[in-house]
């Protein structure tokens, strides 16, 4: 099957279309992670997750990657969304990322110690002149 694919597609396609599932994926990942955190995760909005990113992105992406070695401007489209979707995931991946760490207390290993107390002020004498001149 693996050999069939790879006879449909060039390597670089093959390697951009494996690219952006990896985003859709890690962008899926994420959003469950931030659901289970906000504890309202639901297992009847996967199938939406199905149609609404899965479905459009890769079923359009796996059209245009199968029809690229036919024409060069298809593959030249090809590339194109799939950097515009790419772009897309990453996105929506920092942006969950940051909601998913937000707050979060990390307990550093190292202690950094202030001292409340103000620092002693020496004052400084005039310098006496202790050279002796000989004219």
């Amino acid at each position: 099957m693996l050999n069939f694919i790879q006879s449909l597609m060039a390597a670089k396609v093959l390697v951009t279309l494996e690219t952006v599932l990896g985003f859709i994926l890690a962008d899926f990942i994420f959003g469950v992670l931030l659901s289970l955190r906000n504890s309202n995760f639901s297992f009847s909005k996967l199938p939406q997750f199905v149609e609404t990113s899965l479905v459009p992105y890769i079923g359009g992406l796996l059209v245009l990657a199968v029809f690229s070695n036919v024409n060069a401007e298809l593959g030249t489209l090809f590339f194109t969304i799939a950097a515009t979707i790419s772009v897309k995931f990453l996105a929506d991946i920092v942006t969950k990322a940051g909601q998913l760490f937000n707050g979060l207390q990390i307990q550093s290993p190292v202690t950094v110690t202030k001292t409340d107390s103000k620092p002693e002020t020496v004052p400084v004498e005039p310098a006496t002149n202790t050279s002796t001149e000989v004219a």
